[in-house]
Formats: C-alpha cells, sequence, structure tokens
C-alpha cells in the first residue's frame, strides 16, 4: 500500500514537471536560507559555552560617570578592584584579570629563540585562575605549571609551532624583547590548544601580570581602564543587588564609577554600546541575530506558502483524476494520504537541492559575515534530526490544507468541468499571496532605507579630510623612533605629508581628568576624551579652527579644546585660559578651539575633546601618511621599507582611512548586504507564488475569457481584467508592508545619532517596483489565457 502511493505520488508529479520543479525549487530556496541563517545563528549564540560553570561567570564591567562627560560603560577595569572586591564580598569566589600586555605593562613584546624572532600584539598578561575560567585545554605541561612563575610563559599551539616548528617547546627557555635595550628570560611552561574559535576571547600566549607592575601607579590605579575582568559568582541568584552592593564598595576608592556584572554568555552579542572592550572576538550586535531569526522564519514560511499555493493550482487541474478515484472508490482518507505523499516527496526532494545550495553558497556566507561555518556542523547528529524535523513539518504544514481541500471536491462538479473547485476557496489564496508579498516589501523598503542611511554615514562631512591617507599602529617601541620615522618618511617621493596621535579616528577616544576655572572662579576636575597629536596635526586633517590657532614650536604645555568643551567650560572666548592635564603636568593654557569634528563614529554625538601634544610615546600610537595617488603602489613599498628599516619591526601594517571607516559600520553593511540577497529570495519565492496564482485564476476564470472574447474583447483588454486582481493585492501589500516597514527602520535608525529622515519616495519607489516585478510575473498566464481558443473553453457548456 504505500509503495504504491509513492508510485502514484511519483507519476503525478512528473505529469507536471514545469510547476512540480518550480515548486520544488521555491521551497528548497526556503529551506537552505533559512539553515543557512541558522548555522550563522547557532554559531552567534554558542559562543563560550564550552566554559565549565559559564552561568557563574561574570565580567566586571564599569559605568563611567566622572564629571564633565557623558556615562559610559566600559569593560576595562583597574588592576586593583577585583581584589579589593574580592576581599569584601565573599559572593566572589574567584577572579581573573586579562590585560593588554602591550603597550601599558610592557612597550613592546618579541619573542626569540635561537635567532628567531616573532613579534605579537596577541599576549596578555593574567592571574593563574585563568586555565579554570576559560576551561583551557592542555597540550604540553599542566595546570600546575601554568604561569604559575613571574619567569614563566604560556603559548598556544599556533604561536609555539611558529617559533618552534615542530620541535618541543615545553620547558624551553626564550627571550622576551620588551624594546631595543630590555630584555627577559622566559621558561614555556605549558602549551595549550587555541582558544576556539567560539570563544569571545582569543590569545596567542599568556604571562603573569608582573609584581612590579602592579605595585606601581598603574597597578595600584583604581580608574585606569587597562582590560577585562572576569570573576566568579557561585550565589547568583540576585545580581542587581550584587551590583549595588559592589558598587557601594568602589566608591570607597573611586565614587566615579559603578559596578555592572555581565554574564559570560552575553559578551559576544550584547557587548556593542560597551567600550574599551579589548577582548571580544568578532562581537556582533545582538539584535541583529534576533532579527536573523525572524528572517530565516519569514523566508521558510514564504516557501512553505508558496508551495502551499503551486499545489493548489496544480490541483485544479486535476478534477477528473480525483473525481474518478472517488468514483472506484477512494475514501477521503486515501486521497489525503496520496496527497501527504505527493508532498513528502516534493519536500524530499527540496531537501536534497537545499543541502547542495547550502554547501555551495557556505563559502559566500562566511566572506560575508566573517565567520569560519562549515559543512561538517550540517551532519552532527543533533542537525540531521533537525533536517528530520523540517522534512516531517514542512511536510505537514505545506501539504495539509491542499491534503483537505483536493479530497472534499464534489464529483459532480469536477466530472463536468474537469475543474476542482472554483472561486469560494480563493480568499484564503489571496491572503497566503498578500503575506508573501508583505515580508517581500518589508524586505525592500528596509534595504532602500538602510542603504541611504550607510550612504548618508560614508558620504557626510567628519570635520576633517582623510582621503588618500594611510593609517600604521605604532607600539611603544616604534613610537620612541618617531622622530626618526617622521623625518625619514617625509623624504619619499609620492608622501605629501607625515603625522601622529593617540586615539584611533572612529574608535572610542581615551578618556583623561583635566582641572580648570570655571568663570565664577570655581575650580573644577573633570575626565573628556584626550588625543595626543603632533603640531601638524590640525592642518595635516585640514581641520577647522574658530578661535585661536594651533600649536606653536613648543607645545607640551599648549591644549586645544573642541566646541563642545568650550561650551562646558563657559568662556566665551576660552582662548588664553588656564587648563591642565591631571596626574603631574605643568600648568597649560588652551590656545585654540577646534570646530567638532566626529573623532568617533556616526553611533555617537560628538563629545567634550581635549588635544594636546605631549611627547610621550605611549600617546602616540597612531602614524598618518598623506600620499599622492599617483604610484600609489610603488610609494606604499618604500614607506614599507623604510618603516621596517626605522623601527627593526618586520611585520607592517597599514589601513587607508576611507576603507577603515567603512570597517567602523562593517556589521551594519553586512545587514544591509544579507537583506539586499534574502530580500532578493523572498521577492522570488512570492514571484513563484504569484505564477501559481495567476495560472488557477485563469483556469477558474477561462469560460469567462472564453466568453468575453466571443463578445468581441480584445487580449489587452482580458490582459487588464485578469491583472486587476493582482493589482489589488499588491496594493494592499503595500499598505501593510509599508506600515511595518517604517516602524521597524524608525526603530534601527534610532542606533544612530546622525541618520536620515524616511521619506516618501523610499515607499513608493517599493510599490511600483513590487508592482513592476508583479506584472512581469504574471503576464506570462495572464496574456496566454487571453490568446486561447474560446472554442476549447467553452465546448462543454
Amino acid at each position: 500500500m504505500v509503495k504504491n502511493y509513492f508510485k502514484v505520488a511519483i507519476r503525478s508529479l512528473m505529469r507536471n514537471k514545469v510547476y512540480t520543479s518550480i515548486n520544488i525549487i521555491g521551497l528548497a530556496v526556503g529551506i537552505a536560507t533559512c539553515v543557512l541563517i541558522g548555522l550563522f545563528v547557532k554559531n552567534e549564540v554558542s559562543f563560550d559555552d564550552n566554559v565549565l560553570n559559564s552561568k557563574q561567570i561574570y565580567r566586571l564591567n564599569e559605568y563611567v560617570h566622572y564629571d564633565g562627560t557623558a556615562p559610559s560603560l566600559s569593560a576595562a577595569v583597574g588592576p586593583p578592584i577585583a581584589p579589593f572586591l574580592q576581599a569584601s564580598h565573599n559572593e566572589i569566589s574567584n577572579y581573573s584579570r586579562v590585560f593588554p600586555a602591550v603597550p601599558f605593562i610592557y612597550p613592546s613584546i618579541t619573542l626569540e629563540y635561537n635567532g628567531k624572532k616573532i613579534k605579537t600584539d596577541q599576549i596578555a598578561c593574567t592571574d593563574t585562575s585563568f586555565a579554570d575560567f576559560f576551561n583551557v585545554k592542555f597540550i604540553s605541561g599542566n595546570k600546575a605549571n601554568f604561569i604559575k612563575t613571574q619567569n614563566s610563559i604560556t603559548l598556544t599551539k599556533s604561536l609555539a609551532h611558529k617559533l618552534f616548528g615542530n620541535e618541543s617547546a615545553l620547558n624551553k627557555t626564550i627571550v622576551l624583547h620588551k624594546s631595543d635595550t630590555s630584555a627577559t628570560y622566559f621558561v614555556v611552561g605549558s602549551i595549550i590548544a587555541d582558544m576556539p574559535q567560539n570563544s569571545h576571547m582569543q590569545i596567542e600566549g599568556l604571562l603573569p601580570i608582573p609584581d612590579e607592575f602592579l605595585k606601581g601607579y598603574l597597578g595600584d590605579n583604581y580608574g585606569i581602564l587597562l582590560g577585562p575582568t572576569y570573576v566568579k559568582i557561585a550565589d547568583n541568584k540576585n545580581i542587581a543587588a550584587l551590583e549595588q552592593k559592589l558598587t557601594k564598595s568602589i566608591h570607597i576608592k573611586n565614587t566615579g564609577i559603578d559596578i555592572r556584572l555581565q554574564p559570560l554568555s552575553q559578551i559576544h552579542a550584547q557587548s556593542v554600546d560597551i567600550n574599551y572592550d579589548y577582548y571580544n572576538y568578532n562581537k556582533i550586535d545582538g539584535k541583529y541575530i534576533n532579527i536573523f531569526i525572524i528572517i530565516a522564519l519569514a523566508v521558510f514560511l514564504i516557501g512553505c506558502v508558496n508551495f502551499i499555493n503551486l499545489t493548489i493550482a496544480i490541483a485544479g487541474y486535476r478534477g477528473k483524476e480525483i473525481a474518478i478515484k472517488k468514483i472506484i472508490g477512494a475514501k477521503r482518507t486515501q486521497i489525503v494520504l496520496q496527497v501527504l505523499t505527493e508532498t513528502l516527496v516534493s519536500v524530499l526532494m527540496a531537501l536534497f537541492i537545499a543541502v547542495g545550495l547550502i554547501a555551495a553558497f557556505l563559502p559566500a556566507l562566511n566572506k560575508l559575515v566573517n565567520r569560519e561555518l562549515t559543512m561538517n556542523t550540517l551532519y552532527q547528529h543533533n542537525n540531521l534530526l533537525l533536517f528530520a524535523a523540517i522534512l516531517v513539518f514542512t511536510t505537514l504544514l505545506a501539504g495539509a490544507y491542499p491534503a483537505i481541500l483536493i479530497s472534499s471536491a464534489k464529483i459532480n462538479k469536477a466530472l463536468k468541468s474537469k475543474v476542482l473547485f472554483g472561486s469560494s476557496k480563493s480568499s484564503l489564496r489571496n491572503v497566503l499571496v498578500t503575506g508573501q508579498l508583505v515580508i517581500a516589501v518589508v524586505f525592500m523598503i528596509s534595504l532602500i532605507v538602510i542603504t541611504q542611511q550607510l550612504k548618508y554615514l560614508q558620504q557626510k562631512d567628519l570635520g576633517f579630510a582623510y582621503t588618500q591617507i594611510i593609517k600604521i599602529p605604532l607600539d611603544t617601541k616604534a613610537a620612541e623612533k618617531l622622530t626618526v620615522v617622521r623625518s625619514d618618511l617625509a623624504k619619499i617621493n609620492g608622501v605629501v605629508d607625515v603625522t601622529n596621535g593617540y586615539m584611533e579616528l572612529g574608535g572610542n577616544g581615551g578618556l583623561y581628568g583635566i582641572d580648570y576655572k570655571a568663570p565664577n572662579g570655581e575650580a573644577k576636575h573633570i575626565s573628556v576624551n584626550m588625543e595626543n597629536a603632533a603640531p601638524n596635526y590640525i592642518d595635516f586633517f585640514k581641520m577647522k579652527l574658530i578661535a585661536g590657532e594651533t600649536f606653536n614650536k613648543n607645545p607640551s604645555n599648549q591644549y586645544l579644546i573642541n566646541e563642545t568643551l568650550a561650551k562646558q567650560i563657559g568662556y566665551a572666548n576660552p582662548v588664553g585660559k588656564q587648563i591642565n592635564l591631571s596626574g603631574g603636568f605643568d600648568p597649560g593654557v588652551i590656545v585654540g578651539v577646534v570646530k567638532d569634528f566626529n573623532y568617533s563614529n556616526l553611533h555617537s554625538k560628538i563629545e567634550p575633546l581635549i588635544i594636546s601634544s605631549v611627547d610621550m610615546p605611549v600617546w602616540q600610537t597612531q602614524l598618518y601618511i598623506k600620499v599622492l595617488p599617483a604610484n600609489i603602489s610603488g610609494t606604499l613599498k618604500v614607506i614599507e621599507q623604510t618603516m621596517k628599516r626605522v623601527t627593526d619591526d618586520d611585520q607592517f601594517s597599514y589601513e587607508f582611512m576611507d576603507e577603515h571607516f567603512k570597517q567602523v559600520y562593517q556589521s551594519d553593511q553586512q545587514v544591509s548586504t544579507m537583506i539586499a540577497i534574502i530580500g532578493g529570495l523572498a521577492l522570488f519565492i512570492s514571484s513563484l507564488g504569484l505564477l501559481s496564482l495567476a495560472a488557477f485564476v485563469a483556469l477558474r476564470r477561462k469560460k469567462e475569457i472564453g466568453v468575453r472574447k466571443v463578445l468581441g474583447a480584445s487580449v489587452i483588454n482580458i490582459t487588464a481584467t485578469l491583472s486587476k486582481e493582482f493589482v489589488n493585492i499588491v496594493l494592499i501589500a503595500f499598505i501593510i508592508a509599508s506600515a511595518i516597514g517604517w516602524y521597524t527602520m524608525n526603530m534601527w535608525l534610532e542606533n544612530f545619532s546622525y541618520r536620515i529622515a524616511i521619506q516618501w519616495w523610499m515607499f513608493v519607489f517599493a510599490g511600483i517596483l513590487s508592482l513592476t516585478i508583479v506584472l512581469i510575473t504574471i503576464s506570462f498566464q495572464t496574456i496566454r489565457a487571453a490568446l486561447a481558443n474560446p472554442v476549447n473553453s467553452l465546448k462543454n457548456e
């Protein structure tokens, strides 16, 4: 019996090859899209799930609210905070501090073994508890030897292979060069596996935090933002209450910070608004994960709806077949089972095609989202069960309604007209197709708005010029040679000018305390963002001075401030007023006011900024070179040779500033691209649904068309009459989609301090585009119906 069902199902599908192919392909595209997005989402939500007792681990974040600056959340905290809080609160059973080794602990790090040198900036200084916190897997050595002494080092498998090749690295002595003249010997105490790809913590090596550092100014500083610290809390039932207790304790040391506890599971996807997030590999905005889940389900639903509509359209031509089956004794249950079997075969074929599509497009997805997803994930036991669930669920979802509808057909009507059902069943089909179009039009509206916003971000005047400028990051060791570096670079043919700064334009500014007197004579101490720049910095970037002048030849006690800080200070003309950097610097004076420029990114408003020009290597970590457009490749080659020669560093990296600013909005660009691709697929699948509806309408109105032709109606008139129903569907879908699109895009734009206004033409363009695609899609069926011989449609009457 079962075998017979499958034989009949295959024969039935083969009789309608064109529609069957369209049906299966549409469903396969929907399933493939859903699974691809599912693989990405699963990877994102799996971050740090390899950590044992992860629910007990939290990252200490600081809510920074110093006077004079906008409150912000920081993932970096000072070295003494965790020990101080653990001593005061028994809820904290352990802690692990993870501080970047460069530049605040060591000026730079170059590892050497047997004359082979490797420079790396992916080494962290941490506590011995790191191995427990992050479930480190030991390849050589053991937990007992994990950075147990001040001269021990732990290497990852990758870094050990780079330095030692196939030779065993355990217990070998290596030289750690901190600068040209400073070197220390370290013993490799253990080799650990590379951190998993789904771990937010990615490092190449680990060192102990030096005792002398912890006893120094930075090591005992509660206000410095040095790096992340993790705590283990056994009883985590009331985190909000614990945060209040920790905040009350830390205010004994520093009233400008409050403590926040961020669960380990939230670090990867819920840190987009957190500053100084030094270790957070491939972090993502969590709201986009939710958006992708909704998109995946929407596309899958569109595929199923399209399958339903096409199945019903095909069944419309099966009146004689179903009637005869009923006459010879087929029960309604048997017809339902037959239709469900046909659906099962179609879904199974769609699944096989979907797997092929997934394999073909997975590399493109990896490139788009910067991930390393593999097909092996797809064949895991739980995912195979998922495919089985998709097979059963889709068969029932897409096949149940057509099966019930087909099995309920009346014998006499089917034999007379050979059409299985008429207009009484069209309402639900119209609703389903309208729903498909609503989703597709929402995608189009969203794509238009997102594209315009990204275009606005890329073209908006930031207040400084950055074309034909390359940015080179410097460590402290290279910064110590900055005078020679700048001098030699300026001599290169093709180099227009050279300057340097401290903070990364397009990133986070560095908070620093300043002291000044308000107009009423009151002494003020506030924290503001700080840039430390070369004297030619303002001219280099073509920034505008609205008062005073730029630095002169002796700028060590001269400061520039932006408009926002000038307004906050309160003087009508702040030029000449005294202002000081906290921390023992000589008294300084404001020499000029710079017109506000977007030194961060357009997600944030411009905040107060002070620009110093102090000769401190640790504050000279960004090198900028302006080059001529002619022979850029040749100029870059000479720049690379010069940098390697002067800094004695074989590693050279650079980035054009315009490309850098594109990277600032990379996650937004990724969303735009994904919506464009998925929106196109949604529209493609919806078009298949319209094709099925057009076929059904042509079949249902076959005799009407024949009568109209006999009475003299032209092909154009008949085509217009048949198309009217679809135009109404598009208009209804457009109205619904416009409301949804306006609401969702307004919410998305709220993430930007500088944003476009949603305009009427965006909706009109999406509506016209939708209508055009719909009319092109249905034209084949409507024109074909209009050209049909009326004799064939009227001969049964």
